[in-house]
């Protein structure tokens, strides 16, 4: 072999070696379904992802009442985050998304579980 063809099969390699490399992003995980009514929460942590540490510590709150079951008090975490004024107006619709859907939840499967 000669050094031209050697330097085109090493960089023919490398090319494909490239194409490989990208990483894809996991896909978004499904919303929870709660007695048949499916609650975005991941779509809500997106938004959210980033924000100042009052808010974090309010959707904390909200998703450790809701994985326990205290649907109420879950609304209510909801309600303070989605009324709490470091919101963007984009976080503050989806923060009033998922309290419709939770509405739904407790007219469902009442306050707890």
């Amino acid at each position: 072999m000669n050094a031209k063809t050697l330097s085109v099969i090493v960089l023919m390699a490398s090319a494909v070696g490239f194409c490989g490399c990208g990483k894809k992003q996991p896909p978004a995980p499904p919303p929870a379904e709660i007695s048949g009514i499916k609650v975005d929460v991941p779509k809500l942590r997106q938004a959210l992802s980033g924000s100042a540490q009052e808010v974090q510590s309010d959707l904390t709150l909200f998703t450790s009442s809701l994985r326990y079951g205290q649907y109420e008090k879950a609304l209510m975490g909801l309600d303070k985050l989605a009324n709490n004024p470091a919101l963007n107006d984009t976080q503050k619709k989806v923060a009033n998304e998922v309290i419709e859907q939770m509405k739904q939840v407790i007219a469902k499967a009442g306050p707890t579980r």
